[in-house]
C-alpha cells in the first residue's frame, strides 16, 4: 500500500502531523524520494494505532522535533558508516598489521645480530597470514560474542576447540614452509624485510580507507 492510500486513512491531526513533518524535511534539504521513503518508515505504524486512539504526536512526538532527529540520525551515519566486517577483509586486514610488525622486527634484529636466523620470505607471508587468521577466528568465535547474554553465546568447550584446531591447521602450514629449500624460501635483506613491513602497514592503512575494514585486532561487538 502506497502513501498516498495510507494517508487518506488518517484522521485530521495525523494528516497535520504529516504535513508539519514534511515540510520539515524539506526544509532539513530532505529530497522527495528521501521524504517518502521516511513517511513509508512510520505511517503504517501511525494508521494501526490510531485505530487504538493513539495519535502520531504520542508516538513519535512533535513532528518537527521528529523530522529534525531523522534528518541529525541520517547525517550521523552518513558521517559515521558502519565498519566493514567482510570475513575476507577482515583476515586481510589482520595479516597485513602482522606483515608490517614482522618484516620491521626482522629488519631491525639483522642489523643488531649478525647470526639472526631470520624467517624466509615465504615463511614470513605464511606467518602473517596464519597469525591474521588466528585473530580474526578470535573474533569470529569470542570477541563479538562478548556483550551477548551468556545465553547467546557459543558454548565455551567448541568455541576453545575449533580455535586450537584452527591455530593448528594454520601454524602447521607455516611450519612446513620453513622446511622448503631456500630458492622457494629465500632469505632476504635487511632493507627488503623493512620495506615490506612498511608495505604491509601502509597497504592496510590504504584498503581500511577505501573499504572501512572492522579490525579484528581491536574490534569488539
Amino acid at each position: 500500500m502506497d502513501n498516498t492510500s495510507l494517508t487518506t486513512q488518517l484522521t485530521k491531526k495525523n494528516q497535520e502531523y504529516i504535513h508539519i513533518a514534511t515540510n520539515q524535511l524539506l526544509k532539513n534539504g530532505k529530497t522527495d524520494a528521501e521524504v517518502k521513503e521516511a513517511l513509508e518508515s512510520i505511517l503504517p505504524t501511525i494508521v494501526e494505532n490510531q485505530k487504538k486512539g493513539l495519535t502520531a504526536r504520542q508516538l513519535y512526538g512533535a513532528p518537527t522535533v521528529w523530522a529534525d532527529g531523522l534528518t541529525a540520525q541520517a547525517e550521523y551515519e552518513a558521517a559515521n558508516p558502519a565498519e566493514n566486517d567482510n570475513p575476507w577483509l577482515m583476515w586481510l586486514d589482520a595479516s597485513l598489521f602482522i606483515l608490517g610488525i614482522m618484516g620491521i622486527m626482522m629488519g631491525l634484529l639483522s642489523l643488531t645480530q649478525s647470526d639472526n636466523q631470520a624467517y624466509g620470505l615465504t615463511s614470513l607471508i605464511l606467518l602473517s597470514i596464519a597469525t591474521g587468521g588466528m585473530m580474526y577466528a578470535m573474533y569470529y568465535y569470542v570477541y563479538r560474542h562478548l556483550r551477548k547474554p551468556k545465553d547467546q553465546r557459543p558454548g565455551g568447550l567448541k568455541t576453545w576447540g575449533t580455535l586450537a584446531l584452527v591455530m593448528f591447521g594454520l601454524f602447521f602450514v607455516f611450519s612446513l614452509s620453513t622446511l622448503l629449500p631456500s630458492p622457494l624460501n629465500p632469505i632476504m635483506p635487511t632493507w627488503f624485510n623493512v620495506f615490506i613491513g612498511l608495505a604491509g602497514f601502509g597497504v592496510r592503512y590504504l584498503l581500511k580507507k577505501r573499504y572501512n575494514i572492522k579490525s579484528a585486532i581491536t574490534s569488539k561487538d
